[in-house]
């Protein structure tokens, strides 16, 4: 019935600490979020699946089409869910690894919602109609959070594990407040939609209209809590790494941005991004976005003092691959790149390791001792550009003067050992 997932922050003790990425709030993106619906995946599905009921009639064809069209929903729906709690905030595709792959997390649910019936008819027998009734309200509400375990976990006992289910509520709290109240909101709106299209519609498309209300709420129910994990991925340990073509594109903060770049106003464009910065210090996508249009518009100054703060950000949250990119195009601008500490030096020099830009590697450790001369990171950073020019760039002589240096600067560093250990082989290699 299990399965493992990357959200496994439920287990985590303690938690691990997150690059805050200041997620726009459900409350301040409403625009967006409603018309998640609308765009032209879930329309099309929407419309596919109310001319398949209505030309399958009623009967027993009718029952089976709609049970697997209501199946083929769930599972659309859960995809999107997952795939806003990782901040990808556009739908997902119509394909055959959405529609076709495994329905598990619909039976999973279905296996919640029948064990629920069970339980509350159980206790309503045994003990009585008040304990099964009190029972039921509690079921109603944690079901949202029971969908949201199931889909992040993909655990069917997550799912029903009463303390998991109030540890999540616990961990977001007033979040979940606000989604019990919209998705409350929602329930009433699909009503009052459906009472006031009652006798005003032909009689032909009452079933697919209302088909197309149910697959609508249906997919903004399951968004909506979808972003609320989203929102609150710091708090319940979740690590998010959002890729460039799939951030938030509809984060409401970037609309004066976007018209001015419609606009071909760049200059007006760059002020507004270095102001949200000032509000949204820590926010990777505008950063990123700001580092683009610096380096298309080749304005060097500004693109120093923005790396400078860009760079740690991005080693912090992992990313070191775009670090590498950052760094590398403000080289091929001639931008100097001068970090805060030997610290940031040397993450950012290990990421130029691993990237095979090892002459890079010797040119941002050298001469780090002057700039940071009580820093204790400068033997690890001189050992590993001595690694670099020994195994990588064939300059034993100049390794051997490296290590030797930080000998004889840090004799009572505890890297000492090791450092006497790699000059002796390199020196034995150099015969």
């Amino acid at each position: 019935l299990d399965a493992p997932n990357s959200w496994t922050y439920y287990f985590a003790s303690p938690k691990p600490t997150m690059i805050k990425q200041n997620v726009t709030p459900i409350w301040h993106n409403f625009p967006a979020v409603f018309l998640y619906g609308f765009r032209w995946q879930p329309l099309l599905l929407a419309v596919s699946m109310s001319i398949l009921i209505a030309l399958a009639g009623d009967g027993l064809l009718g029952w089976a089409v709609f049970m697997i069209l209501y199946a083929m929903l769930f599972k659309y729906s859960f995809v999107a869910l997952q795939r806003t709690a990782e901040g990808n905030m556009r739908p997902p595709p119509l394909d055959g690894e959405v529609l076709a792959g495994e329905y598990d997390l619909p039976l999973k649910l279905y296996g919640v919602l029948l064990l629920f019936a069970l339980a509350v008819n159980s206790i309503g027998n045994s003990v009585g109609p008040l304990a099964g009734g009190l029972f039921a309200l509690f079921g109603l509400l944690v079901f949202p959070a029971s969908i949201m375990l199931l889909a992040v976990t993909e655990s069917f006992t997550d799912a029903i594990n009463p303390l998991l289910l109030l540890r999540l509520i616990i961990d977001i709290r007033w979040s979940y407040l606000a989604l019990y109240g919209l998705l409350f909101l929602l329930t009433i709106a699909q009503s009052n939609m459906i009472s006031l299209l009652d006798g005003k519609l032909p009689p032909s498309l009452v079933a697919p209209v209302m088909l197309f209300l149910m697959v609508y709420f249906t997919l903004l129910t399951f968004h909506i809590m979808g972003y609320i994990l989203y929102q609150n991925h710091e708090t319940l340990g979740h690590r998010v790494e959002q890729d460039d073509k799939e951030t938030d594109l509809e984060d409401q903060r970037l609309i004066h941005f976007e018209g001015m770049m419609a606009a071909g106003h760049k200059d007006a464009a760059i002020a507004e991004l270095r102001g949200l910065l000032k509000e949204y210090p820590g926010d990777l996508d505008i950063r990123r976005r700001l580092h683009q249009l610096l380096v298309v518009e080749q304005q060097c100054d500004w693109l120093g003092k923005h790396s400078r703060r860009y760079l740690p950000l991005l080693l912090k949250a992992g990313q070191e691959p775009k670090a590498v990119d950052v760094y590398l195009d403000c080289g091929r601008l001639g931008v100097t790149c001068s970090l805060d500490s030997a610290d940031d030096h040397y993450q950012l020099a290990r990421a130029l390791s691993r990237s095979g830009q090892h002459t890079a590697v010797v040119k941002l450790l050298n001469g780090l001792h002057k700039c940071f001369p009580e820093s204790e990171t400068i033997p690890q950073a001189y050992l590993l550009t001595a690694r670099t020019l020994c195994e990588q760039l064939n300059q034993d002589e100049l390794a051997v003067k490296v290590l030797k240096f930080v000998l004889k600067r840090y004799p009572q560093h505890p890297l000492v050992p090791e450092v006497q250990a790699y000059l002796e082989a390199v020196e034995r290699l150099a015969k």
